[in-house]
């Protein structure tokens, strides 16, 4: 993704879609494929390394070297998910310059998000933050468009107590890392929440 730079990611494909009435938002089909297929093409044509967490029925879909992995139990929350996915990744020798990625499924378009990124990986100033969570234009933290300092990271899912993360928030996860909150360019981060959003993007329901 970024020359020296050790990049993973942890995508969570597993959510209920209760806006969308039950909808299997990985599933969703935009431009003739599904949105995990999209964020397979674009993670892996960029050489990061993923963690998908969803359930079995996506294993089909994933391109190789990918894992698949749920939180326990299915469901219970973005932190939840989030940990299960860094357990999940392989070890990476000690490198300050490892990043791990927090993504959704349901956001489309992922590739000129992922390259917006890159350019925001942590640490990005002499001052060593270790997280980047943008804001939208309407001033919303946008948690899972995200970039951790993977030690970071590591360091503060291997302190929780087992089912401590069951019900938080990425909020919560992310408390007491240094973070920087860079205003999204227009058009990125789109996702998919409920049926006015899926007609607006062109999503085949």
């Amino acid at each position: 993704m970024v020359a020296g730079r050790d990049v993973q990611a942890v995508l969570l494909a597993g959510g209920a879609g209760t806006r969308l009435g039950g909808a299997d938002k990985a599933l969703l089909i935009h431009r003739g494929r599904t949105l995990l297929e999209h964020w397979g093409a674009a993670l892996a044509e960029r050489g990061v390394g993923t963690a998908v967490v969803g359930g079995e029925h996506l294993r089909p879909q994933l391109p190789a070297g990918f894992r698949l992995t749920r939180e326990d139990p299915p469901l219970s929350g973005p932190a939840a998910a989030v940990c299960a996915g860094v357990r999940a990744l392989p070890p990476v020798e000690g490198t300050p310059a490892h990043t791990v990625l927090l993504l959704s499924v349901d956001t489309v378009d992922p590739g000129p998000l992922l390259d917006w990124l890159a350019g925001w990986l942590p640490p990005v100033s002499a001052a060593g933050e270790q997280a980047t969570v943008p804001r939208d234009r309407e001033g919303r933290f946008q948690m899972l468009s995200a970039a951790v300092s993977g030690a970071w990271l590591r360091r503060r899912v291997a302190a929780l107590s087992p089912g401590q993360e069951t019900g938080q928030s990425l909020r919560w996860l992310l408390k007491g890392a240094r973070t920087v909150h860079p205003v999204l360019p227009a058009g990125l981060g789109r996702d998919v929440d409920d049926h006015q959003d899926a007609r607006a993007l062109g999503i085949d329901l």
